[in-house]
């Protein structure tokens, strides 16, 4: 039976922490797990330990019931942890076949993780403090590899494997005014797409992109592209505050900047205020040769 909740709150985000929070314990413990505040247990960024040293974060569902109705929260609660209490049933990796954890492993795109919530030291830099950690792709959740998992594994063939798996997930292509291109899907796994650009090239713009691309990955499952060309600075003025808008918003939160990719290098093109917050658009370094380029065309 799901935990009651009252129709009249505001659902304010003051009561969304609590209320969540709370659900979250009372639903825990409806299947028989008792949990405690853990080490790094802040309000709204909740983080619960129960008495065998499961970690329970509730970032993530904190930040879908923000995008529900107050009377929603209570289903919403239950389904995270019902997908993520079936996940932990799952045949541990050390019982996996190689052909099994290959068809599994994904490579996953993550913010800049602090040192006391890393899960592992295999995960890799990908670009302006973002990481590359290797995840599990279950039916009904998804699982972040740790250390101990990839003992006797092969770590670079998996990341091979994984990037190769993430770049296969299906995505939905929509291609708006100014030559912005929106890719957006159901997987947990879209924003890691960009991680193989020259693969993201070829098929969104045809393999042809000779002056790079600016881009954004404001959260997993939606990346914001444009081939750089002559509307390059009216698709800035679209992608930046709809990434800042996605990446403050919704579910699993990667950068609120957008970055230039060209030839295998990434360069944030957005400045930031005293808050972090990205503010501006810097034209500088190669992004700027780029710009040159695209007035010179201009005038012939």
């Amino acid at each position: 039976m799901e935990s009651d909740f009252s129709d009249d709150q505001d659902g304010s985000t003051g009561d969304r922490f609590e209320t969540v929070r709370r659900l979250a314990i009372e639903v825990l413990a409806q299947r028989g797990i008792t949990v405690a505040p853990g080490d790094n247990d802040a309000r709204g960024d909740d983080h619960l330990v129960d008495r065998d040293g499961y970690e329970y974060w509730l970032y993530n569902v904190q930040k879908k019931c923000a995008l529900l109705q107050p009377h929603e929260w209570a289903h919403a609660v239950h389904e995270h942890f019902d997908h993520i209490l079936q996940g932990r049933n799952a045949a541990p990796v050390t019982m996996l076949s190689d052909n099994d954890l290959q068809r599994q492993i994904r490579t996953r795109l993550n913010p800049p993780i602090p040192p006391e919530k890393m899960t592992s030291t295999y995960a890799r830099p990908a670009f302006d403090g973002l990481v590359v950690e290797l995840n599990r792709d279950l039916p009904t959740s998804v699982q972040t590899i740790v250390d101990q998992q990839l003992d006797g594994h092969d770590v670079d063939l998996l990341f091979q494997i994984g990037q190769r798996n993430t770049d296969a997930e299906p995505m939905d292509i929509e291609r708006m005014d100014h030559g912005v291109v929106v890719l957006m899907g159901d997987s947990f796994f879209i924003a890691s797409k960009v991680l193989n650009m020259p693969a993201l090239i070829d098929t969104v713009f045809g393999g042809s992109a000779p002056l790079g691309v600016i881009f954004s990955v404001p959260q997993r499952s939606l990346v914001l592209l444009h081939a750089v060309g002559p509307q390059v600075m009216e698709a800035l003025q679209w992608i930046v505050p709809v990434t800042i808008g996605q990446a403050s918003e919704a579910a699993g939160p990667i950068s609120p900047d957008t970055y230039y990719w060209h030839n295998g290098r990434v360069q944030r093109i957005t400045q930031r205020n005293v808050d972090g917050d990205a503010t501006g658009i810097l034209i500088e370094g190669p992004f700027a040769d780029a710009i040159d380029r695209v007035a010179a065309q201009a005038q012939g």
